[in-house]
């Protein structure tokens, strides 16, 4: 005689088998660790400072670079950029010193060359109108002091041969024009500052400048 088993029978050992295996796959999960958890994450390739999933590394991290700083981007040989100073103000001009080079032998331009009876020195300016009418600036209105007490005025040669203004007229409405100005100074004294005054009656404004030791070239 053979015995065989009820339908209700196989469908009750079935699912205890099906239970038993849920059971044993639950706790081999919880015991064993996860591959995706311990797996250090890789580079993105080509995206500095970023993983595989797209994260930027923290800020401080080696992978990032930080960009150049702007302001030296545009530093010419032998140029300094002066310390961050407070706008000076004569009348309704306002001018603030960027950049100050000294010890030039030789200055070249488009159209000419040009050797100094001393030593070239130029300090770039940006210059702003405040007023709602226009004004003028007059680069004659201008010089640099010395630490020998003297007062030297722009280079008219040096001005026409790097084609730089020796007058803006007008100075718009809060417009900004920056602009290098150009003087011939003996090479035995040293720049301690700039002054400048509007063309109206304003005050003449002394600006200090570093004093440094400039090598000639």
């Amino acid at each position: 005689m053979i015995f065989r088993p009820s339908r209700r029978d196989t469908v009750v050992a079935l699912s205890g088998l099906l239970a038993g295996a849920a059971l044993a796959a639950a706790i081999s999960a919880a015991v064993w660790p996860s591959s995706a958890a311990t797996a250090p994450a890789t580079a993105a390739p080509g995206v500095p400072g970023a993983t595989a999933t797209g994260a930027a590394s923290p800020p401080g991290s080696s992978g990032a670079t930080a960009p150049p700083d702007p302001a030296n981007v545009t530093v010419r040989p032998k140029e300094v950029v002066l310390p961050s100073q407070s706008p000076y103000t004569s009348g309704k001009l306002v001018l603030v010193p960027l950049r100050l080079t000294c010890g030039l032998s030789t200055i070249v331009g488009t159209h000419g060359e040009e050797q100094a009876a001393g030593q070239y020195c130029r300090i770039r300016v940006a210059l702003t109108g405040t007023d709602a009418f226009t004004h003028t600036f007059d680069v004659a209105r201008t010089a640099l002091t010395t630490t020998a007490g003297t007062s030297i005025g722009y280079s008219y040669d040096a001005q026409e041969v790097k084609r730089q203004p020796q007058q803006i007229a007008p100075v718009g409405s809060h417009d900004r024009y920056e602009f290098d100005i150009y003087y011939d100074v003996p090479r035995d004294v040293t720049v301690n500052g700039f002054t400048f005054s509007d063309s109206e009656g304003g005050p003449t404004v002394q600006l200090p400048l570093p004093v440094r030791e400039w090598p000639f070239s």
